[in-house]
């Protein structure tokens, strides 16, 4: 499964910087929309703008974070160069789990916060 990550990890790297100007212009939309709260006009883009600073740290942690998996232990290594190569691949395998997990999270929250959106805003 890692090294599957580690695949499309390096298919997708080119969007690094993309992701990075993208979840910045979500974030500095989402400050000044809370910071000019003197009327509820701008308000209807606060839902899409968290949505997306949500959505560009994750692909922007999943893009460095499975870029560098280390390789399989083969028999070049000694017993302890394995159980370390080991131990790091099982490093590896806990953060994709959790990594798994906090991304159906996410798909979660952002469907319940675009349906909000949706329903207040959608005329």
């Amino acid at each position: 499964m890692i090294d599957k990550l580690q695949k499309i990890a390096l298919a997708i790297q080119f969007l690094r910087l993309p992701v990075i100007a993208v979840g910045f212009f979500c974030l500095a939309t989402t400050i000044l929309i809370i910071i000019n709260a003197i009327s509820n006009d701008g308000d209807k883009f606060l839902i899409p703008s968290f949505v997306g600073v949500l959505w560009a740290m994750s692909t922007y942690t999943f893009i460095v974070t499975f870029r560098s998996v280390p390789e399989k232990a083969d028999n070049s290594l000694s017993g302890f160069g394995k159980l370390k190569r080991h131990l790091h691949r099982g490093w590896y395998w806990l953060i994709s789990t959790v990594f798994l997990g906090s991304t159906v999270a996410a798909i979660f929250f952002t469907k319940s916060m675009i349906s909000i959106w949706l329903r207040d805003y959608a005329e």
